[in-house]
């Protein structure tokens, strides 16, 4: 019988999907103001908003889908642990940059 051990890999590559807005973050205001910048200044404002605000709901979305499938697939002495160190940081950092662009279109 072979087991599929995906769910295990999903809560991993959630916590490492979180790399993904600090590059965005550091990337982001070198496309509109960096010499040879390939934005235009009067959309960097939008696309840098726009664009954290989806990888703060992809993050979201994948950590509610892979404690999901963890706990439902996979024994409570296992999942638990996972939950915990994996998706909750990963949860949380998903609604401090939610919540960064909610202040940030609250502020402007």
């Amino acid at each position: 019988m072979i087991r599929n051990y995906g769910h295990f890999l999903l809560a991993f590559a959630v916590l490492l999907f979180q790399v993904f807005p600090g590059i965005f973050i550091y990337v982001a205001p070198g496309l509109a103001y960096a010499p040879g910048h390939s934005l235009v200044e009067a959309r960097a404002w939008t696309v840098s908003i726009a664009g954290l605000a989806c990888l703060a709901l992809a993050g979201l979305l994948l950590t509610s889908a892979a404690s999901y499938r963890l706990l439902t697939r996979s024994r409570a002495v296992i999942a638990w642990p996972m939950v915990l160190f994996f998706c909750v940081p990963a949860w949380l950092l998903s609604v401090f940059y939610l919540h960064a662009v909610l202040v940030f279109l609250a502020w402007v």
